[in-house]
């Protein structure tokens, strides 16, 4: 199993885009639950306002996003190498993480964040790769300032950015500038439209005060939910003791961007310890640094069987998840 999912098949493309499918099938048949508002923000509303007129579309929408965030894992898998495949083993990880948790199988802001997030990491990631001042700082900082329009509490994966750039680009203080100009251009596109077309700009301040407003309430997750996060979180911890090892002997522009998905992991886990309610929306977004963090460590294993075990227990997990999504 794991000799297969390794390589660069394009049997391997079918068998996860089959994976999505059966895993969402509740969903695309209608009997998934209502579309989440959970934590989103106007534009997410007024998206999900335009999609209430066609019934079935909210599932279809998920979907797409959902398989659109594999595609993103492995264009950044082919672009710069995380894994010493080239490999569909990051978006089959993503599959299996998200198939796990039927609750989110549905359109909801957290599932737009996440192919966000992604793009802005991609676009991050490409900066390590020359000296010379990048407009990445820039661009990376828009992606994330956009998915806050839509999921709240993005705004905090800014200090990825900066920690990239206080660690990774010292002396280009330009860049500190660009990050900020980035991050700040779509809440002025916001404002001039509220100002100019809408002539409402306290919309705005609407906005400023649900993004930062903290609401600490009790998450309410399944059984079988539950157990399947807390074995994925496990382990993703196993995995990632193995790539802090492995890391030593890779390049620095490896690490780095290893250090950065770590920082992303990081930065999740925080937002749902101090908003616990953020569980399990907030999986979309956490399943992208454990996916190549899971994926690194199953390509650079040496034992294929003890590999293969670790797969097949997730897709065993996966599984058993579905069938008692409703207990």
């Amino acid at each position: 199993m794991l000799r297969f999912f390794r390589s660069s098949s394009s049997i391997v493309i079918i068998v996860i885009f089959l994976t999505g499918v059966l895993t969402w099938l509740h969903s695309l048949s209608g009997s998934a639950l209502a579309p989440s508002g959970k934590y989103g923000t106007f534009m997410y509303r007024t998206l999900n306002g335009w999609l209430a007129d066609t019934p079935g579309l909210h599932a279809w929408c998920g979907f797409v996003l959902f398989l659109l965030t594999p595609v993103l894992l492995t264009y950044a898998n082919t672009r710069f190498r995380l894994i010493d495949k080239i490999s569909y083993l990051p978006a089959f990880c993503y599959v299996l993480l998200i198939g796990g948790v039927p609750e989110i199988h549905m359109f909801n802001p957290a599932i737009i964040a996440a192919v966000l997030l992604v793009t802005g990491f991609i676009f991050l990631a490409e900066s390590f790769e020359s000296e010379r001042l990048s407009y990445s700082y820039f661009v990376a900082p828009v992606f994330i300032s956009t998915a806050a329009f839509f999921y709240q509490y993005m705004y905090a994966y800014m200090l990825a950015v900066w920690l990239a750039i206080a660690l990774y680009r010292p002396g280009y203080w330009r860049e500190w500038v660009f990050s900020v100009l980035g991050f700040a251009l779509p809440i002025f596109l916001a404002f001039s439209w509220f100002f100019l077309i809408d002539d409402d700009y306290t919309r705005l301040g609407v906005f400023f005060c649900e993004i930062f407003t903290i609401e600490r309430i009790m998450p309410s997750v399944s059984i079988p939910t539950g157990i399947f996060i807390a074995l994925s979180i496990a382990i993703g911890i196993l995995a990632l003791g193995h790539l802090l090892q492995y890391l030593r002997s890779k390049k620095v522009v490896i690490r780095n961007r290893y250090n950065i998905l770590i920082a992303v992991a990081g930065i999740t886990v925080v937002q749902a310890f101090v908003v616990p309610d953020m569980i399990p929306l907030a999986w979309h977004l956490l399943a992208f640094p454990i996916s190549f963090i899971l994926s690194c460590y199953l390509v650079a294993i040496r034992s294929i069987r003890w590999g293969t075990a670790v797969l097949l227990l997730l897709f065993v997990a996966v599984v058993i998840a579905q069938a008692m999504k409703n207990i």
